[in-house]
């Protein structure tokens, strides 16, 4: 079941910035997704504050981050998905509704009261992350994290050990803050089969894709916490083209259906 946590404002606007406390028809859950790529401190600032005043207290049933094999939760789950586009929801009609996030707190919302709190930002970097999208994590003291950052730093060319850097360092943190907190990773799926990348070299993208997913296990594995595999095993676009939005980038509703299917997967395994 799902239940809708305190009523905030529905929009608020901070220097042009707007901040929407969602409320999706189908379900009811409560979302924030903040609209801008970055935000100077002060803009964050008063974030965390509204956040933290419409957020419910952290809730006692909670998995143990060295457990891959997570307890199911019962009663309020507070979950905060870090990310991207991917994770705001780009590529569809409604992106507040219609993102794999707000499909997998529905799913959850089976054995829970799920509050969402959706940190996808646009355009956003694992780097960035740390200081704009962290501090809000932290402060509403989720009992799930998930993180899917990965795919902006690949395009974008961000070193590899800079990249295996800033995730063990976003790890780091949330383990240190919220030691019983749940964190699942999602690596990067086959993107050679996307048509926004079709002028990359195949070769030399299939070859990061591989490095990339080879470090995000290492620190999987480092931190206990549960990998995501987006490969072409559980996500294949080659098969499914249709998990494509028409931008040729982003998933479309069907596509951010099927990962929110498999993020619910990897937390009941």
């Amino acid at each position: 079941m799902i239940e809708q946590t305190r009523k905030c404002p529905g929009s608020l606007m901070i220097f042009r910035d707007p901040y929407h406390a969602t409320y999706v028809p189908r379900s009811g859950m409560q979302q924030w997704a903040p609209a801008r790529p970055a935000l100077p401190l002060i803009y964050l600032l008063l974030l965390m504050l509204i956040v933290a005043a419409c957020s419910p207290g952290q809730p006692a049933n909670q998995g143990t981050a060295g457990s891959a094999h997570p307890a199911k939760v019962s009663g309020q789950l507070t979950y905060v998905a870090i990310g991207a586009s991917d994770t705001f929801g780009f590529g569809t009609r409604d992106p507040y509704g219609e993102n794999w996030a707000t499909d997998l707190a529905n799913d959850l919302s089976v054995n829970a009261n799920v509050h969402l709190v959706n940190l996808g930002i646009p355009g956003m970097h694992l780097h960035q992350a740390l200081s704009v999208e962290l501090p809000v994590a932290l402060d509403v003291h989720p009992n799930l994290v998930t993180i899917w950052l990965a795919v902006n730093d690949l395009a974008d060319k961000v070193p590899l050990a800079s990249y295996s850097h800033d995730l063990n360092v976003l790890l780091s943190r949330l383990q240190a803050g919220m030691p019983h907190v749940r964190i699942a990773i999602a690596n990067v799926p086959d993107l050679t089969l996307l048509p926004h990348f079709s002028t990359f070299d195949p070769v030399v993208l299939r070859q990061q894709i591989h490095d990339y997913n080879v470090a995000i296990a290492a620190t999987v594995n480092r931190h206990h916490v549960i990998l995501v595999d987006v490969s072409s095993h559980n996500y294949d676009l080659a098969q499914h083209p249709e998990y494509i939005s028409p931008d040729g980038l982003h998933p479309s509703v069907v596509g951010y259906v099927q990962l929110a299917d498999i993020f619910y997967q990897a937390l009941q395994g």
